[in-house]
């Protein structure tokens, strides 16, 4: 039967027992499951396969919330995603997807944190196309817009919008780790996610994009706006970064980086992690 979520204006369906039971009990999911008919892609779990032992791995990476080595590689036009328990060995899931398909496959997994992320980064490969992809950042709307806060783990980007919240009246939270960026009619806009990192923020919203924000700690608040290349390179790190290493899917990130960056503007804000920082931030985008 299988379970669908709206995800960026997209329908996703979930087919295999363990991913269905997953989303149906997993509270992020919830404001997001819709009616499975006229999905956009699907995802089938339980399918037995065997991953290309050739080709070019393309990036490999650390999952430290379940301390899993993860392989992303390619083999001519298919995509190979696989995590592995990292003092075990033993593999917790594999995925597979052919370049430009509608559908991804994995194995049986009965890891919950493995099943949220690798649906995540089967999204990710699935959507690029559509003009769709995922933003590691932490979102506040204010005024009816949306506000990217894009640094590395570890800036204060949900201090920052914490500070906000407690100093900017009708500002709220949308998202505080995964929010989704797409562009539509020429114009870019932020939907909220079923992926919130450690904060609870699950809200099937959407909202035109005002201005994107790189943040750095200093022991004073300055803010400016940054440049077109400047801001193509404070939002490229903050996409997919595993499918930022294969050229057909950067090609088509740049592209949504290309078409925000038009319309949005982007800004550096070197700041202490205070409510004058806020202001700042507010009084530079809102006036």
């Amino acid at each position: 039967m299988g379970v669908a979520l709206c995800v960026g204006g997209h329908r996703l369906k979930v087919e295999g027992e363990c991913a269905e039971r997953f989303l149906r009990f997993y509270k992020g999911a919830q404001p997001f499951i819709v009616d499975c008919s006229d999905a956009d892609w699907t995802v089938r779990y339980g399918i037995a396969f065997e991953p290309a032992t050739d080709g070019e791995t393309l990036n490999e990476f650390t999952f430290s919330e379940i301390n899993a080595d993860c392989r992303f590689r390619r083999c001519g036009d298919d995509y190979f995603y696989e995590m592995y328990d990292s003092a075990s060995g033993s593999r917790l899931i594999a995925m597979r997807h052919r370049f430009g398909s509608d559908i991804v496959e994995a194995t049986e997994c009965s890891n919950e944190s493995a099943l949220r992320f690798s649906l995540w980064f089967a999204l990710s490969m699935l959507s690029a196309a559509s003009r769709l992809t995922f933003v590691h950042s932490s979102v506040i709307v204010h005024q009816g817009r949306a506000v990217l806060f894009l640094g590395e783990s570890g800036t204060g980007k949900s201090t920052h919008t914490r500070l906000w919240l407690g100093s900017i009246p009708d500002a709220h939270l949308l998202n505080d780790d995964s929010p989704v960026l797409t562009i539509e009619g020429g114009r870019p806009y932020v939907y909220g996610s079923p992926w919130s990192g450690k904060t609870p923020c699950y809200v099937a919203q959407r909202f035109p994009l005002a201005a994107i924000v790189r943040l750095s700690q200093a022991k004073e608040n300055r803010m400016n706006r940054l440049s077109i290349p400047g801001a193509l390179a404070a939002l490229q790190p903050s996409l997919p970064p595993a499918l930022m290493q294969d050229e057909r899917y950067a090609d088509l990130l740049i592209d949504i980086i290309s078409d925000t960056i038009a319309v949005a503007p982007a800004y550096h804000l070197a700041c202490l992690p205070d409510e004058e920082a806020a202001r700042l931030s507010c009084r530079t985008i809102f006036g």
